[in-house]
């Protein structure tokens, strides 16, 4: 991931916006889907880098979920005072 926030102009990932996460996120999602969709399916189950794959692109959908109504300000994180 190191690769994707030199691409995204990020100068360290402590300086990162929720913007530029979501957009990170969705980049290795989408590197993960190819990955995924090139693999032979016959054997799938089998297949330790597959399934590996596999959870990484279900963990990344979940977070993205997540993060990206935040990002784009049609969600709001309550204060811990609301």
């Amino acid at each position: 991931m190191g690769s994707l926030v030199a691409q995204h102009n990020v100068d360290s990932p402590e300086d990162i916006t929720l913007e530029q996460c979501v957009s990170l996120l969705e980049a290795r999602r989408l590197i993960v889907c190819a990955e995924l969709q090139s693999r032979c399916h016959a054997n799938a189950a089998c297949d330790v880098d597959f399934n590996t794959l596999l959870s990484e692109s279900s963990a990344l959908t979940q977070a993205l979920t997540s993060l990206t109504p935040l990002a784009r300000h049609e969600a709001r994180i309550a204060h811990p005072r609301d």
